[in-house]
């Protein structure tokens, strides 16, 4: 008999895909850390640039204008930090696989739970253990050197027909 707590709650969303193994997501953090940068160093350019009018209606201009995207590009270079990688957790009681997102202020969220049953495909290479949803995208990949768990996992995944 086995007693766990339940702490996660099922009816939470699904806050956005696990992984994009196409690099769209790379590309857009790139992207928005170079225009921050550009949008800070334009601020900077407002004051430097010689030949700039000195005038007090102008310069309230320069000033607002500063202001504004030097708060815009570090808003920009701040959403481009990279998340947080989801962690695994395998349920073999429940037979589930859930992706939770651990966060000291929002607390656990439930990226995606995925029962063994509903799970596309499958594949054991040694120690390496790949899982595929059922829109066969990449739902995990994990190493398992413990027999135990290992043993209780590859069980579990055969008494749903996931492998052979």
């Amino acid at each position: 008999m086995t007693a766990t707590a339940d702490f996660l709650s099922a009816d939470l969303p699904v806050s956005e895909p696990v992984a994009k193994t196409s690099g769209s997501r790379m590309i857009m953090r790139s992207a928005q850390r170079l225009v921050g940068c550009a949008l800070a160093l334009a601020a900077a350019g407002l004051w430097i640039a010689p030949g700039s009018s000195m005038e007090a209606d102008v310069m309230l201009y320069k000033l607002i204008l500063s202001i504004t995207s030097i708060i815009a590009g570090l808003g920009l270079m701040h959403a481009s930090a990279r998340p947080v990688a989801p962690e695994i957790e395998i349920d073999t009681i429940r037979r589930e696989v859930r992706l939770v997102r651990r966060s000291r202020k929002s607390g656990d969220t439930i990226v995606v739970r995925s029962s063994f049953a509903d799970l596309g495909k499958v594949e054991v290479d040694g120690p390496f253990i790949r899982l595929w949803d059922g829109e066969m995208d990449l739902l995990a990949e994990l190493t398992l050197h413990d027999h135990n768990a290992r043993r209780s996992l590859i069980g579990g995944l055969r008494d749903e027909g996931k492998l052979d």
